[in-house]
């Protein structure tokens, strides 16, 4: 009788032990849906400011505008003939561009102010870049590619730690 009853208490436990694992993994999915959604909808809100943004085709292809706004505009088309979509993000602090293709991650700076790039500057990029994939984690699943895309000299320094860490960083002098 002792047995019985014993085995009916387990049997129990184990009933409510598989009752709130499966409530825990609904709630889960139900979160990780609610933030999907979110995701998506930001996404889309930066993709139709971004398409408002960008002036006529007037402005040459073959000319570098002295401002970052023109140049970033310049690297937005480059990408996008590349079959990126390109959205501008103004919620990563260090990403001017943040681009999608299949599975894909793009994260580009675009730097036209500095006198010099140096390694430090490529260093912090690769930091606001990892700070962002971890901050959204709906981007976790895709391949990440960096791109630091300057018109200003790099010293020698930064142009060694790019050849060092090709895997981390690219570099787009011009285009």
């Amino acid at each position: 009788m002792v047995t019985f009853i014993s085995l009916l208490i387990i049997v129990a436990i184990a009933y409510w032990i598989r009752v709130i694992i499966s409530r825990k993994q609904g709630e889960l999915a139900d979160k990780e849906h609610r933030q999907r959604e979110q995701f998506l909808k930001e996404s889309q809100s930066l993709l139709k400011s971004e398409t408002s943004a960008i002036p006529s085709p007037a402005i040459s292809d073959k000319t570098y505008p002295s401002t970052n706004e023109y140049y970033r505009i310049d690297v937005t088309r480059h990408w996008n003939t590349q079959g990126y979509t390109i959205t501008e993000s103004v919620k990563a602090e260090g990403i001017d561009l943040i681009g999608f293709k299949e599975k894909e991650l793009l994260l580009v700076r675009c730097e036209t102010a500095l006198r010099e790039v140096k390694k430090i500057d490529l260093q912090v990029f690769i930091a606001d870049c990892t700070t962002y994939i971890d901050k959204n984690p709906m981007l976790q699943g895709r391949s990440c590619v960096r791109f630091y895309a300057t018109n200003r000299p790099l010293n020698e320094e930064a142009v060694m730690y790019v050849r060092e860490n090709p895997a981390s960083i690219h570099l787009m002098e011009e285009f």
